[in-house]
């Protein structure tokens, strides 16, 4: 990931993973269903990565609909020298799942 395009965009991680799909792929139904299947076995596979990452181009609504399917969720846009794509990322349940809220926060 160190040397992804994506790293620009967000606050990654060392152990942070990004992930693509084929355009022929997008159309398939079943592929929003395999996206959250493969996250499970990428956190699964490496305890220490924070965050799966995807960054279609925004103009590919049908990979976006699958990035979401999959349980992935919308941040925001970026430019990259590519183009503008729309960045999607995914949490493992334990960090999701910390409060971010400053009343609970230890003070």
């Amino acid at each position: 990931m160190q040397d992804h395009p994506l790293r620009a965009c967000y606050p990654y991680g060392g152990h942070d993973i990004a992930v693509e799909l084929a355009p022929e792929e997008t159309a398939n139904p079943l592929i929003g269903r395999l996206l959250k299947d493969l996250v499970t076995a990428l956190f699964t596979a490496d305890p220490r990565c924070r965050r799966v990452v995807a960054a279609p181009a925004e103009d590919d609504a049908a990979a976006q609909d699958a990035f979401e399917t999959g349980g992935f969720r919308r941040v925001t846009e970026a430019d990259l020298p590519t183009g503008t794509v729309i960045l999607f990322t995914t949490e493992p349940p334990w960090l999701a799942e910390l409060p971010t809220a400053l009343d609970d926060m230890p003070h």
